[in-house]
């Protein structure tokens, strides 16, 4: 079975504000089962407090897009995330049939709803063995060992998640980027090697970075010296904000991919929402400038009669 996934997001029904206990994001895998698949949902959990959670617990649930039906569930224990951490563990369950799937995750503290995620996920059926490998950068995650040069660079290292979704590839290289603006970046790279069909694993890469300074990073998988995908961090990363030996992941979005962003305050939309309003608002304006006009036309005319008036009194 190979897994084609879709993008992941927050369910509606669940709010969450700042500096609490909250699902980052969820990896989803697959691997052939026998006459199945199995599933791994991986989640992150982040704990943004100054003090430790609760005990913490997540429900995984696949439920079939067509019939609405669970047709797997299962629950784990995540046990106590220290304050500012993330703490992550796979939860693992099979589906027999290809088709479409939805992947809800539920994180719940001492039994209380705290998050809740979901992400769509395909299940096709096998192809011929020789079909060519389908890879996807799932995740980065990014943790600073040391501090050098007093204080003033990290090193950091970076580790993106790789899922070949596709039959095994040839020999696999990696290459992260690290860039402050559009003059200056930083390279490095690791051999992964073949990557086997309906496999995951994760690269690993070293940077000596300046500590005070934001970085966007892009991360290359190449198959025999050819380019065959490029994904991105969507978000700014400031070194200077991050705590030594505390794990950070970032979703990987394919470059090209559009993210929405929110209309500024003052611009207007391509699509009005009321349709027509504007030329309603233009037409009232210029009767109200047609009525002053006639009104000051009319007092101009009775001021002119009363001196013309005036002046025949005076003769």
């Amino acid at each position: 079975m190979i897994l084609s996934s879709g993008c992941s997001e927050r369910s509606g029904d669940v709010f969450r504000e700042y500096d609490e206990v909250f699902i980052q994001s969820v990896d989803v895998m697959s691997a052939p089962q026998g006459q199945g698949t199995l599933l791994t949902a991986t989640p992150y959990i982040r704990n943004d407090q100054n003090t430790d959670s609760s005990m913490l617990s997540i429900k995984v649930k696949i439920i079939d897009k067509e019939t609405q039906l669970i047709v797997a569930e299962r629950d784990m224990d995540m046990g106590y995330v220290k304050a500012q951490s993330l703490a992550y563990n796979g939860l693992s369950l099979g589906v027999i049939n290809p088709g479409n799937y939805e992947v809800e995750t539920q994180l719940f503290e001492e039994g209380q709803l705290l998050d809740s995620w979901s992400r769509s996920v395909t299940i096709k059926a096998n192809s011929s063995a020789d079909q060519p490998a389908d890879i996807l950068l799932t995740n980065m995650n990014l943790v600073i060992t040391q501090f050098t040069d007093r204080d003033t660079k990290v090193v950091v290292d970076i580790s993106p998640g790789v899922y070949n979704q596709g039959g095994d590839s040839k020999a696999l290289t990696m290459v992260v980027t690290a860039k402050t603006d559009a003059y200056t970046a930083y390279t490095e790279s690791d051999e992964l090697g073949i990557v086997k069909g309906s496999s995951q694993l994760r690269g690993h890469v070293r940077f000596v970075l300046p500590r005070r300074a934001e970085y966007t990073f892009s991360v290359t998988v190449e198959e025999n010296g050819r380019e065959i995908i490029t994904s991105e961090v969507t978000e700014t990363v400031k070194m200077d904000k991050i705590e030594r030996s505390v794990t950070k992941n970032y979703p990987l979005v394919e470059e090209g991919t559009p993210v929405e962003s929110p209309i500024e305050e003052g611009t207007s939309s391509s699509e009005d929402p009321t349709p027509g309003f504007e030329g309603l608002v233009m037409c009232v304006v210029l009767l109200l400038a047609a009525v002053i006009i006639m009104k000051k036309g009319g007092l101009e005319s009775k001021k002119d009669g009363k001196e013309g008036l005036n002046g025949r009194k005076r003769r």
